[in-house]
């Protein structure tokens, strides 16, 4: 039933983004990232969903005469293109291209993907939109998550769904750290005090799940994000009490396996999984270095072939950090490449967060919690092999709009349905 009930609602949504391109970009975020058709359990796993969604979208976004076609000059848009280009030059180089084109093949759509949020995001309607779809798409496993964690006692780990980029617990738990200071923008910003409660909830819930997924990194990255939003929130008290709400519960609710678990960071040094990392490591760098310019193509690291040719007889092992991952991938001019991208989102989002007259406090607000979004993702990417996770390209993406939007954030404007363009009240 699950599958006849997804299909419908896909085909049902895609009539209307026949007439309507930006509602086709919606349901090609919540495909892309919440990726329903592993929840459903049958034949609708074997379709080709999340391409029929972009070929309707970008189909109709072509035909549409009300939707820009002008892509943003922006330097975040130009790099990201430019890292696309570079990675698909060096795929034609990969170690193995039979191997990598298919990983090709599902990055573009996500890079796509980025691209036409930051065409087609033109108001804050529009950027809401998106934000809420990022957070109910996400939500819906921190939920489901911390309710496991709690009715198990934290007994086992939390996993994300089969067959996809967040089904790992370490992978799971970064997307959800990610999603975190995107729900408490819109926590903050409903009108209702009822939705307010119920995003609170849901915020430890998900924060519950995300302790209950045992990934050390993704708990340094959530030591890292709560440190940074204590400077950054003005009602400090209610913050530290709020965070104590959740993590006491949870600290009494988790079991000793959990303490064990942390304990390991402080002995990384002879911590058998944490040396495999830098192994794995060590032959990203030398194969980039050996092949210079170019890398191993997607995933080509990890292969038997190359981990083997390095460290013979050792297991081979993914990457485990985005840096490693597309330096061993895509050589260093990708990696310089990848990094300008971080710096010079970082650097928007700070310059959206800054308080200052003619920016909105919405603005300013949804500026910083994108920072601290980036911020779990570059400092729980160390150890994580999620480089091109939608998420992350749909937040950068999204980044030239909200600073273009920043001055009318809050003005207050009618919508109209058809198109979610903006029309002025009254004049």
């Amino acid at each position: 039933m699950r599958d006849i009930f997804l299909v419908i609602f896909l085909f049902i949504g895609l009539c209307v983004t026949v007439r309507h391109a930006f509602a086709g970009v919606l349901i090609w975020e919540w495909v892309s990232l919440m990726q329903p058709h592993q929840e459903a359990y049958g034949f609708s796993r074997s379709l080709p969903l999340n391409l029929i969604v972009v070929l309707v979208t970008i189909g109709s976004w072509l035909a549409s005469k009300q939707e820009t076609k002008k892509i943003s000059s922006h330097p975040i848009i130009i790099l990201l293109l430019a890292l696309l280009a570079w990675m698909t030059f060096n795929s034609f180089f990969a170690f193995n291209p039979a191997w990598s084109w298919p990983f090709w093949d599902r990055t573009w759509k996500v890079f796509f993907l980025g691209i036409m949020i930051s065409v087609t995001a033109t108001n804050r309607l529009r950027i809401d939109a998106v934000i809420w779809i990022a957070a109910i798409s996400l939500l819906y496993y921190g939920i489901k998550g911390g309710v496991f964690t709690i009715e198990t006692g934290g007994q086992y780990k939390v996993y994300g769904p089969d067959n996809s980029t967040i089904g790992d617990n370490n992978q799971l738990a970064l997307a959800l750290l990610m999603t975190l200071p995107l729900v408490e923008y819109l926590r903050t910003n409903v009108q209702s005090r009822i939705l307010s409660s119920g995003l609170f909830v849901a915020e430890a819930l998900t924060a519950i799940s995300v302790l209950g997924s045992y990934s050390r990194g993704a708990y340094i990255a959530m030591a890292a994000i709560a440190i940074l939003a204590l400077f950054k929130t003005r009602r400090k008290f209610v913050y530290l009490v709020a965070l104590a709400l959740v993590l006491v519960p949870a600290y009494y609710l988790m079991p000793q396996a959990f303490f064990d678990r942390v304990g390991t960071i402080q002995n990384a040094s002879t911590d058998g999984s944490f040396q495999g990392r830098v192994t794995a490591w060590h032959v990203a760098f030398r194969y980039a270095a050996d092949h210079f310019p170019f890398g191993a193509g997607f995933y080509g690291p990890q292969l038997k072939g190359i981990f083997n040719f390095y460290y013979p007889g050792e297991d081979n092992h993914a990457a485990h950090s985005i840096y490693f991952q597309v330096l061993g991938e895509h050589g260093f001019i990708g990696l310089g490449i990848y990094l300008l991208i971080a710096v010079i989102s970082l650097s928007v989002c700070a310059t959206v967060a800054k308080r200052r007259e003619g920016v909105s406090p919405q603005a300013q607000k949804l500026g910083a919690m994108i920072q601290l979004s980036l911020v779990a993702f570059f400092v729980g990417g160390a150890a994580l092999s999620l480089a091109y996770y939608d998420l992350f390209v749909i937040l950068i993406c999204l980044l030239p709009q909200l600073k273009k939007q920043m001055p009318g954030f809050v003005a207050q404007r009618r919508y109209r349905a058809d198109n979610l363009q903006p029309v002025q009240v009254g004049g």
